[in-house]
């Protein structure tokens, strides 16, 4: 039986763990989503999934849920709401018809078998839950970041909005065409409102009326013809003309953009709009020139620095059908780094200055060292050129020009520090007022109370920059009977402080006081006035034969003995104490401390005692305590023991010795798991160990204590412990693997084959051997023929086993021994 229950621990250490958890939904999402963000591959993010159980057919089903509830059902609305709306194309739909200009291409990456079905279904599944730049391999090599262009992130930033802001008075300038809708007001003596759509013809038709002509015409030129048409109808009545919805306008963008082509856009879009929708400019392109093209001639020439730099809208014109924008190449690009506030590309014109790059980049930075700047130069070779505040308006830029501004030294020009026992010690500016060290004090405020004035030391940086000491005596120098010492850039004085060595002087007490320890020396401080500040003496302090140590002044301890003053009293002559003494107080010869217990339960006279001596057992308590009551069950009394440091020390021994063979339990069946994820361990036993409580359970027969007192049985009191003595029950417990688990009624005389009757269980010898029962104290006792149950008592019958057949043992044996085998193996080449 011991063979098989070995071979059966053994194979459950070698057989590998096959179930996994199913992934959730938000599992999955919650995992795509930061895997993503970490720029995992799309190759790992597969392998993962399909390593957890995740099907391709699942995450399928996810992702066609997920495009589900992100695309929404467009509605047409029959309200009189006159807002418009931007009815041109929107960034979104140029990105997607750009995708592969603007995103890049994909490409996969990383050691897997692409070729299988499983990896390709997942990859398509998992293909719009992850963003396209985690498909891209993560072998390629990085190149080093370039420096940013100023202005270029404006119009290619997915999080900056430039769509036309629609609702606005519309301009009275704004020329009406084929596609507007126009709203005419009659009010007064008659109450109308005509809506209508200007056609291609430029009409728009009036029921009982006609055709009104309006395109071509301007929002004022159109309210005045209104007027004129209809007021021969309406002739009381006034008549307002108001534009709704716009029409849409093509605009042709070329050049430098990062998508030139075609776009149709809102008539309010102006040229920023149009530069948006395109992507922006190239890395070539120019934001100094955009050139706009209206019926071949040149309308405009855009600077889009004037409004980046300046909030300047002039060159942001309104654009209009058919309009052709073009974006030249740059001119001169001058790249400004080191300590500028914006160190970065700048686009200039031809014909700028240095100082105009450096208005751009927002001037120097605070530590910037503005008397010289260097500017590299490429063009005809290379070139280094020193330029400086009074020539930078004068130096015009070149192409490819860079401009470093370098930082200040670290070095102070006019400074002078005070350290150590002066009243404000710190930095000082050199002038004439500190110039001197008589000067410099003065300034500081002087040198405080524990200064120590017959040496200072003055620091001074040679012209090597190597430092050098000039000691100084400031009592000589403040008085004036010593010539005072010139102050030079970067000198550094310290005066010590003797503050520092009466702070290191200290008195310390150890022994029988409440507060024992290390204590500030004062003068004039007698043994008794130390024993006050540490608490006083405690119960177990002798007065007599106090010791102090004192180290003399050759290294050698002297010891002296006293007796304290009665009471701690001022009276008479004490002990005076000296800096660094140690005084030890003395516990009384034979003290014993008290030491207490709490009996409470079915006695007498329940509460805490104290213990007459140290081997006091718990059958006198029970005595003192006035005897058990007629209730009391002698089944059921048990002592609650708090651990001493000795059973703490060698239960933190076990629980580490069970939880590391716990661990390479878990190690070596993680080690055997074939085609799965390996599982984290998780140590339970650390967790036991931070949240235990240090108090154990003693169950004591008190039947043989009050039959035999200080028998093996009758348990020896400690200091803290607590008797409980519980009432006897009338029933019996029954748990564990029983179709019936509760109460049933105490019988007298019964054994456990009745009581396992009771719980539905047939009694065999089998089960027998597998059930124990549990007293009121916690004491367990397993089976025996001629053994009653106890009232009050508790029956758990373990889970039987079944036998495993003569091919399961040869399995598992078979596996034992090769593994066995493999581990001696080792051992034996360690040894050679």
């Amino acid at each position: 039986m011991k063979l098989q229950k070995t071979l059966l621990l053994l194979s459950l250490a070698l057989l590998p763990a096959m179930a996994l958890a199913d992934m959730t939904d938000q599992q999955i999402i919650k995992y795509v989503s930061e895997a993503s963000a970490k720029g995992t591959s799309q190759a790992e993010m597969v392998q993962y999934l399909l390593s957890q159980g995740v099907s391709p057919q699942r995450l399928q089903q996810l992702k066609d849920k997920f495009k589900s509830s992100q695309s929404g059902s467009k509605s047409t609305s029959t309200s009189t709401d006159r807002r418009r709306t931007n009815n041109g194309e929107g960034r979104a739909s140029v990105a997607q018809k750009t995708n592969g200009r603007l995103m890049g291409t994909s490409a996969k990456g990383g050691k897997f078998d692409e070729t299988s079905a499983d990896y390709l279904s997942m990859q398509d599944a998992l293909t719009g839950l992850v963003p396209d730049s985690t498909n891209q391999t993560m072998l390629m090599p990085l190149e080093p970041e370039k420096p940013k262009i100023f202005g270029h992130e404006m119009f290619n930033n997915e999080n900056i909005s430039f769509e036309p802001n629609m609702n606005i008075a519309t301009p009275s300038n704004y020329v009406l065409g084929a596609g507007d809708v126009v709203y005419i007001d009659i009010y007064g003596a008659s109450q109308l409102t005509i809506e209508g759509t200007i056609s291609p013809d430029g009409c728009i038709v009036i029921e009982d009326y006609g055709p009104l002509q309006l395109g071509g015409l301007t929002v004022e030129e159109a309210n005045r013809r209104a007027r004129a048409k209809l007021s021969t109808c309406y002739a009381d009545s006034k008549i307002k003309l108001t534009v709704g919805q716009t029409r849409t306008i093509q605009v042709n963008v070329m050049g430098e953009v990062a998508v030139p082509g075609t776009y149709t856009l809102s008539a309010f879009a102006t040229v920023f709009h149009a530069l948006y929708y395109a992507g922006g400019v190239s890395e070539i392109g120019s934001l100094r020139s955009a050139k706009l093209f209206r019926d071949n001639k040149l309308v405009a020439d855009v600077d889009v620095y004037d409004y980046i730099l300046n909030g300047q809208l002039s060159g942001d014109i309104r654009l209009q059908d058919n309009d052709v924008l073009v974006v030249a190449p740059y001119a001169v690009m001058v790249n400004i780094s080191g300590k500028a506030k914006r160190p970065m590309l700048y686009e200039m014109k031809p014909g700028e200055s240095i100082g105009k790059a450096l208005e751009y980049a927002g001037g120097f930075a605070a530590d910037a060292y503005t008397k010289s700047m260097r500017l590299v130069r490429t063009s005809g070779g290379m070139q280094v050129f020193n330029i400086s505040p009074d020539n930078m308006n004068d130096f015009t830029v070149a192409d490819g020009d860079s401009l470093f501004i370098d930082s200040v030294l670290m070095r102070y020009e006019n400074m002078v520090e005070l350290k150590g026992a002066v009243f404000r010690p710190g930095m000082y500016q050199l002038n004439e007022q500190t110039r001197t060290v008589r000067q410099l004090l003065a300034y500081a405020d002087g040198l405080t109370e524990t200064a120590f004035t017959s040496r200072a030391v003055l620091q001074r940086m040679r012209k090597d920059r190597q430092m050098e000491v000039i000691p100084l005596n400031l009592e000589a120098i403040v008085s004036g009977k010593a010539a005072d010492v010139t102050l030079q850039n970067e000198d550094v004085i310290f005066v010590p402080d003797t503050k520092e060595q009466k702070e290191n002087q200290t008195l310390t007490i150890r022994g029988e006081v409440f507060e024992p320890g290390i204590y500030q020396f004062a003068h004039n401080t007698t043994v008794e006035d130390l024993v006050l500040q540490a608490g006083g003496l405690k119960e177990s302090a002798s007065a007599n034969k106090v010791s102090i140590a004192r180290r003399d002044k050759t290294g050698r301890i002297k010891t002296f003995t006293i007796d304290l003053n009665q009471n701690l009293s001022a009276d008479g002559k004490s002990f005076v104490l000296e800096p660094n003494d140690e005084v030890l107080v003395k516990r009384i010869e034979g003290y014993a401390e008290k030491q207490t217990v709490t009996i409470m339960g079915e006695v007498n006279f329940q509460g805490d005692f104290s213990l007459p001596h140290e081997k006091t057992r718990i059958s006198e308590l029970i005595q003192m305590a006035g005897g058990l009551t007629e209730s009391a069950a002698e089944n059921g009394v048990f002592v609650l023991r708090q651990m001493d440091e000795e059973e703490l020390r060698l239960r933190r021994n076990r629980l580490d010795a069970d939880r590391f063979s716990n661990t390479n339990f878990a190690i070596q069946r993680t080690s055997q798991m074939q085609g799965v994820t390996k599982l984290p361990i998780s140590d339970s036993l650390m967790v036991v160990r931070d949240t235990r409580e240090d108090i154990y359970k003693v169950a004591v027969d008190v039947r043989k204590v009050q039959k035999k007192p200080g028998c093996p049985d009758d348990l020896v009191l400690r200091d803290g412990d607590i008797i409980v003595v519980e009432k006897v029950k009338n029933t019996v417990y029954l748990t564990g693997t029983v179709p019936y688990k509760g109460a049933v009624p105490y019988v007298k005389g019964k054994t456990l084959k009745y009581y396992l009757r009771q719980g539905g269980i047939r009694p065999t010898h089998r089960n027998l051997k597998m059930a124990y029962t549990i007293s009121q104290n916690g004491q367990a006792m397993s089976y025996r023929r001629w053994r009653k149950v106890e009232p009050g008592s508790e029956i758990y019958l373990r889970e039987t086993t079944s036998e495993m057949t003569t091919a399961q043992k040869i399995t598992i044996f078979t596996s034992v021994a090769s593994t066995f085998a493999t581990a001696a193996a080792v051992v034996i080449a360690v040894l050679k």
